[in-house]
């Protein structure tokens, strides 16, 4: 709730304001009905009587839900892809102890999602893009409008994503083309509070090493190259004391051994389901995308615990069936499909 709402509704209503008009639930107005004033002194006395009680209950559940908020948690923003299906395109947050920090990709829809689920984001200041396709980072504009327009303080943010390569700009020269002087959103810097945003060019060669690119305490971001045709592309590890949340991103087959190292005993791996096995798919998209029955392989290579099926397109939420025993072949841990608006924890 914003501060300026919470103080509004905090504030104490004058005594004078009850004499005007006192409605009980049955609809009968209180003031000025024949009831002994005896009755009506009755109903105050129970009411202020019931308050203590409820705002105790109220406390005592809120208290237990702050015991219980899972240490990392994924929430997906977006599950679907490029085509308008009805899902948001491609994003999630992750929340550590219970709060929304980390921003992981931003298609069209996370925007609209945030605000559906009533998301703070107030402490969320890292973000990671695993490439730069119009499905995953249309959105990072209004995301970054939506925090700096109900933050109070300057904003630091840390961006990371792949370096320049073909037709695709560098993380950083996509953040200056938006944000910097001169860029489409210039005026947006400085349109809520202040903001800093501090970029990283990650290297996309598959043969470049995994690397920690960002620690914080306990929380700890590792990264490696993937591959997704000629758009360049790189993969998360999100670690949180000892749990921990792997992003494949979109990628073809050629970057799972690359994969399979980033995951390893992985709590919760994410993985786009995007296409059906050969030879129900077009060839041309087997250099974009893995297919299910090579995820299911990677799955089990890695010791993932947990499946995340995500940036889900018609012709496999058609097929989930045969989509599902695919990666059955090879996997026989938990499989979930993504949905706008889902809440996975990650647990051991």
């Amino acid at each position: 709730m914003p501060k300026r709402l919470r103080a509004l509704l905090s504030k104490r209503v004058p005594e004078s304001c009850y004499a005007m008009k006192t409605t009980c639930r049955c609809g009968i107005d209180v003031a000025s009905a024949t009831l002994p004033c005896v009755a009506i002194a009755a109903i105050a006395v129970f009411a202020a009587l019931s308050l203590p009680i409820a705002t105790a209950q109220s406390t005592k559940v809120q208290h237990s839900i702050a015991h219980t908020e899972p240490a990392m948690e994924l929430i997906v923003l977006g599950s679907g892809g490029p085509r308008a299906t009805g899902r948001g395109e491609t994003s999630y947050i992750v929340s550590i102890a219970g709060v929304p920090r980390i921003l992981v990709d931003a298609g069209s829809g996370a925007f609209v999602e945030i605000g559906k689920l009533n998301l703070d984001l107030d402490k969320m200041d890292v973000v990671l893009l695993t490439h730069l396709h119009i499905d995953h980072s249309a959105d990072l504009p209004s995301v970054f409008n939506a925090r700096s327009l109900s933050a109070d303080d300057p904003i630091t943010y840390h961006v990371f994503g792949p370096d320049g390569g073909g037709e695709f700009p560098s993380t950083t020269k996509f953040l200056h083309l938006i944000f910097d002087r001169g860029g489409i959103y210039q005026y947006q810097r400085g349109f809520g509070v202040e903001e800093t945003i501090d970029g990283k060019d990650l290297p996309t060669a598959l043969n470049t090493p995994e690397q920690e690119v960002f620690s914080d305490g306990d929380l700890h971001i590792r990264e490696i190259a993937t591959h997704h045709g000629d758009c360049p592309s790189v993969g998360y590890r999100i670690e949180f004391k000892d749990e921990s949340i792997t992003f494949s991103g979109d990628m073809d087959a050629s970057a799972l051994a690359n994969l399979e190292r980033l995951a390893k005993d992985t709590n919760l791996l994410v993985v786009h389901a995007a296409i059906l096995d050969p030879p129900d798919t077009p060839p041309i998209l087997l250099t974009l995308h893995t297919p299910p029955k090579q995820l299911g392989e990677a799955a089990k290579s890695a010791n993932a615990k947990h499946v995340v099926l995500s940036h889900i397109p018609p012709v496999v939420e058609d097929h989930q069936a045969a989509v599902l025993r695919s990666i059955r072949v090879s996997y026989a841990g938990p499989v979930d499909f993504a949905h706008d608006g889902q809440k996975i924890a990650v647990v051991e």
